[in-house]
């Protein structure tokens, strides 16, 4: 397979991570302080993803994307931190 194609087959597959904020906070048991930090978003809003059926709000496709990309990449830590630190020192 070309490095093209498997670009594009990475790309596609990750259009089809998702992940919702109930399944990111059991699997890795964070909050919704924790959480609304990883997706870059208000407290609030992830209050209400984790909240009771009164209050509750569903988690928009990108954000679920997120959670998902956020699980694989600590899932994978060992493998991925030191590519992330070389990453890192390029910027």
């Amino acid at each position: 397979m070309s490095q093209a194609k498997r670009r594009q087959r990475v790309l596609q597959l990750h259009n089809q991570m998702f992940m919702s904020p109930q399944d990111f906070s059991f699997r890795w048991n964070v909050g919704y302080e924790e959480l609304a930090e990883i997706c870059g978003i208000s407290k609030s809003t992830t209050y209400h993803w984790l909240g009771g059926q009164a209050s509750r709000r569903e988690a928009g496709l990108p954000y679920q994307r997120i959670m998902a990309m956020a699980d694989f990449l600590l899932t994978n830590a060992e493998r991925v931190q030191p590519l992330l630190e070389r990453w890192h020192m390029r910027q």
